[in-house]
Protein backbone atom coordinates (compact mmCIF):
# COMPACT_ATOMS: atom_id res chain seq x y z
CA UNK A 1 0.00 0.00 0.00
CA UNK A 2 1.21 3.78 -0.85
CA UNK A 3 1.54 6.24 1.88
CA UNK A 4 -1.15 8.65 -0.18
CA UNK A 5 -3.60 5.34 -0.11
CA UNK A 6 -2.77 5.11 3.83
CA UNK A 7 -4.33 8.60 4.71
CA UNK A 8 -6.70 7.94 7.41
CA UNK A 9 -6.13 4.48 8.21
CA UNK A 10 -4.06 2.85 10.79
CA UNK A 11 -2.44 -0.20 10.93
CA UNK A 12 -0.77 -2.37 13.45
CA UNK A 13 2.69 -1.84 12.34
CA UNK A 14 3.84 0.08 9.37
CA UNK A 15 7.32 -1.06 7.45
CA UNK A 16 8.92 2.31 5.39
CA UNK A 17 11.25 1.42 2.40
CA UNK A 18 14.00 4.26 2.70
CA UNK A 19 16.46 4.65 -0.24
CA UNK A 20 17.80 7.06 -2.21
CA UNK A 21 16.76 6.42 -5.45
CA UNK A 22 13.23 7.27 -4.50
CA UNK A 23 14.34 10.87 -5.49
CA UNK A 24 13.10 14.07 -3.92
CA UNK A 25 9.89 14.09 -4.90
CA UNK A 26 9.40 10.77 -2.53
CA UNK A 27 11.68 11.80 -0.31
CA UNK A 28 9.62 14.61 1.53
CA UNK A 29 9.24 14.98 5.19
CA UNK A 30 5.48 15.51 5.04
CA UNK A 31 4.98 12.26 2.93
CA UNK A 32 7.74 10.20 5.77
CA UNK A 33 5.14 12.06 8.82
CA UNK A 34 2.05 10.58 7.29
CA UNK A 35 3.81 6.92 6.85
CA UNK A 36 4.86 7.32 10.61
CA UNK A 37 1.49 8.36 12.08
CA UNK A 38 0.23 5.32 10.04
CA UNK A 39 1.48 2.82 12.80
CA UNK A 40 -0.14 2.62 16.06
CA UNK A 41 2.05 0.04 17.58
CA UNK A 42 5.38 -0.02 15.51
CA UNK A 43 6.92 1.35 12.82
CA UNK A 44 9.92 0.35 11.18
CA UNK A 45 12.22 2.48 8.45
CA UNK A 46 14.26 -0.17 6.42
CA UNK A 47 16.87 1.52 3.82
CA UNK A 48 19.74 4.16 3.63
CA UNK A 49 20.20 6.19 6.73
CA UNK A 50 20.86 9.04 4.08
CA UNK A 51 17.38 8.35 2.46
CA UNK A 52 15.99 9.43 6.12
CA UNK A 53 17.70 12.60 6.38
CA UNK A 54 17.32 13.39 3.18
CA UNK A 55 12.93 13.29 3.95
CA UNK A 56 13.43 14.74 7.41
CA UNK A 57 15.22 17.53 5.71
CA UNK A 58 13.32 18.34 2.55
CA UNK A 59 10.09 20.31 3.36
CA UNK A 60 8.93 21.52 -0.27
CA UNK A 61 5.99 20.16 -1.21
CA UNK A 62 5.35 19.74 -4.84
CA UNK A 63 2.06 21.52 -5.68
CA UNK A 64 -0.96 19.64 -6.12
CA UNK A 65 -2.73 20.47 -9.47
CA UNK A 66 -6.36 20.20 -8.36
CA UNK A 67 -9.81 22.06 -9.44
CA UNK A 68 -11.33 22.88 -6.12
CA UNK A 69 -11.26 26.58 -6.50
CA UNK A 70 -12.88 26.22 -9.78
CA UNK A 71 -15.13 23.35 -8.00
CA UNK A 72 -15.89 25.50 -5.20
CA UNK A 73 -16.93 28.84 -7.47
CA UNK A 74 -19.00 26.43 -9.64
CA UNK A 75 -20.93 23.78 -8.00
CA UNK A 76 -22.76 22.17 -10.43
CA UNK A 77 -19.41 21.33 -12.22
CA UNK A 78 -18.58 19.23 -9.08
CA UNK A 79 -21.69 16.76 -8.99
CA UNK A 80 -20.77 13.52 -10.12
CA UNK A 81 -22.34 12.65 -13.53
CA UNK A 82 -25.73 9.97 -12.71
CA UNK A 83 -25.62 6.64 -13.59
CA UNK A 84 -27.26 5.27 -15.57
CA UNK A 85 -28.48 2.46 -16.48
CA UNK A 86 -27.94 0.61 -20.22
CA UNK A 87 -29.87 -1.74 -22.14
CA UNK A 88 -27.51 -4.78 -21.06
CA UNK A 89 -28.15 -3.73 -17.31
CA UNK A 90 -24.74 -2.77 -17.03
CA UNK A 91 -24.27 0.30 -15.21
CA UNK A 92 -22.38 3.20 -16.74
CA UNK A 93 -21.77 7.09 -17.11
CA UNK A 94 -24.06 9.18 -17.82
Amino acid sequence: MTVHRSQGSEYPYVIIPMVSAAGMMLLQRNLLYTAVTRARRGVMLIGQSEAVERAVANNRTQRRNTALTYRIAHPEAAAPAPRVQTPSRQLAWG
